[in-house]
């Protein structure tokens, strides 16, 4: 009998540990959203504050002989990190002018706001240099704003900015066959893409002079084009993308 209700005891307990639930593997916490960047327009006293710093500093450069005052109003750029301080930047362009014949362009400064500093010391220049922002000029035309300009690094020759600006569609026509064959640009190659900016590049395939095409798709994504020169003509190298 004892035999028997200790065999029926084992029974027993294996019969309970099979109903009692396995409990679910543990999984790992997802990571950290990445952090919520917020937006605003300028209040009233920061545009009227920067309007003062402006027309201040307007009158200082010009020593004397009359200001001209930019055609454009200033456009800011203001956002923050939630729970982190505002970082508010306002950014003036130039009047259009001739940079070589066939070469218009605009000077973009950019100026920083720090709220607690005394109010007549609360705009200053930002770390960033001025940038050139450029096009194609018309024939026997005055330079007037373009509704699209391309970012020019400053040293660079205008006559090779000006050879890309024309030559880029087919360029980029090349390129999407070297788009095509990079297993990370493969699914940009039949993307609409707008050219955004002009940059040296370091020398490469034998060629003394590159230049890199950086073009914007309709993605949200970028797509660099290694432009080598070589006797006076351009062509395709290289892709990356991000």
């Amino acid at each position: 009998m004892r035999a028997l209700s200790f065999a029926a005891l084992l029974i027993a307990a294996g019969q309970a540990l099979a109903a009692t639930p396995a409990k679910p593997p543990v999984r790992p916490a997802p990571p950290p959203a990445p952090p919520r960047i917020e937006q605003r327009q300028p209040t009233d006293e920061e545009r009227a504050s920067f309007d003062d710093y402006y027309r201040q500093k307007m009158l200082a450069e010009s020593r004397g002989a009359r200001v001209v005052q930019p055609l454009f109003a200033p456009e800011f750029d203001i956002e923050r990190q939630r729970g982190k301080p505002w970082q508010v930047i306002a950014r003036v362009d130039s009047a259009p002018r001739h940079s070589a014949v066939d070469l218009c362009r605009q000077i973009r400064s950019s100026f920083i706001y720090d709220a607690r500093a005394p109010r007549d010391a609360r705009w200053s220049e930002s770390a960033q240099p001025p940038s050139w922002h450029v096009w194609l000029a018309q024939p026997k035309t005055i330079c007037s704003a373009a509704p699209h300009t391309v970012l020019m690094d400053q040293a660079l020759p205008p006559e090779d900015v000006v050879a890309l600006l024309r030559h880029h569609p087919e360029l980029l026509s090349r390129a999407r066959l070297l788009l095509a064959g990079n297993s990370r640009c493969i699914r940009q190659r039949a993307l609409p893409f707008t050219l955004r900016a002009i940059e040296p590049a370091p020398p490469a395939a034998g060629a003394p002079v590159m230049f890199n095409l950086v073009f914007e798709s309709d993605r949200d994504t970028t797509a660099r084009v290694a432009v080598r020169k070589h006797r006076g003509e351009y062509a395709a190298w290289n892709v990356s993308c991000d």
